[in-house]
C-alpha cells in the first residue's frame, strides 16, 4: 500500500493567503502582518496586544464578514495543514505572494537546503544538550530542520524583521520545541524584545521576553 502524498506546501499555503485577500481594503501583507501578529497575541494570551490590532478594523457589520472571520479562517486553514503534514507554509505565503505582488521582499533558504546543511553541521544523534543557532533565521527554516532531529535541544534564532520574528515564534510553537526568538540584528547586537517557546508535555507555551532579556540572550556566545 502506497504512502499518502502529504499536501503541497504552496497549495496550502495559497489557500491561507486566499483568506487574507478578502481583506480588500488594505495591501496584503498589511493584513499578513496583523494576522501573523494576532495569533502570537492569541497564544501569548495577551488580551489588550490583539484587541488593538482588531479595533484597526473596526466594529462588526450586519451582514458582512468581518476581517477576524478571515484572519480566523487563515489560521484554521494554517492549523489543518500542520496536523496533515508539517511545513513551513508561512514562509511559503510570504515568498509566493512577494512574487505574485511584485513586493519586494526576502526569500528563504529552501527547506531542502536547510535539510543539507544541517546534515552536514549537526550530528545525527544531536544530543538533547545541543545549542542550534541561527543569527538571521527568516522563517525559522534552520531551527525548524534541527528540531526534526532532537526537538529536546535548545534553539535560538535571531532577525531584525519582525514579520520573520513572528513567523519562526510560530512554527516554532507548533512544534513544542523550547526556542528563544530574537527580535534584533546580530551584527550590531541592538535587540528590541522577542519571544520564549516552553517546551511542555501539553504542547508549546509562548512567552513574551523583554528588551533586557533579549540584550542578555544575543550577547552570550560573547561572554566569558
Amino acid at each position: 500500500m502506497s504512502a499518502p502524498v502529504p499536501p503541497s506546501p504552496t497549495a496550502a499555503a495559497t489557500r491561507i493567503a486566499k483568506h487574507l485577500y478578502q481583506i480588500t481594503h488594505q495591501h496584503f501583507f498589511t493584513s499578513f502582518d496583523d494576522w501573523l501578529a494576532l495569533a502570537v497575541n492569541a497564544f501569548l494570551r495577551d488580551d489588550d496586544a490583539y484587541m488593538a490590532i482588531i479595533r484597526k478594523y473596526g466594529p462588526r457589520e450586519s451582514g458582512k464578514d468581518h476581517p477576524a472571520d478571515h484572519f480566523a479562517h487563515a489560521l484554521g486553514e494554517w492549523m489543518r495543514a500542520m496536523q496533515q503534514h508539517p511545513a513551513d507554509y508561512l514562509g511559503v505565503v510570504y515568498e509566493q505572494e512577494a512574487v505574485t505582488n511584485k513586493y519586494s521582499g526576502q526569500f528563504f533558504t529552501p527547506e531542502s537546503i536547510t535539510e543539507l546543511m544541517a546534515a552536514i553541521t549537526m550530528p545525527d544523534e544531536l544530543p538533547d544538550t545541543a545549542l542550534v543557532s541561527d543569527p538571521a533565521c527568516g522563517s525559522g527554516r534552520m531551527l525548524i530542520s534541527g528540531i526534526k532531529r532532537n526537538r529536546f535541544a535548545t534553539f535560538v534564532g535571531t532577525d531584525v524583521d519582525l514579520t520573520c520574528v513572528h513567523m519562526t515564534a510560530l512554527n516554532c510553537l507548533v512544534r513544542n520545541a523550547k526556542t528563544y526568538i530574537i527580535h534584533g540584528n546580530s551584527l550590531s547586537l541592538e535587540t528590541w524584545g522577542g519571544f520564549y517557546v516552553r517546551r511542555s508535555p501539553f504542547g508549546g507555551e509562548l512567552h513574551r521576553l523583554t528588551k533586557e532579556d533579549t540584550d542578555l540572550l544575543i550577547r552570550l556566545p560573547f561572554t566569558a
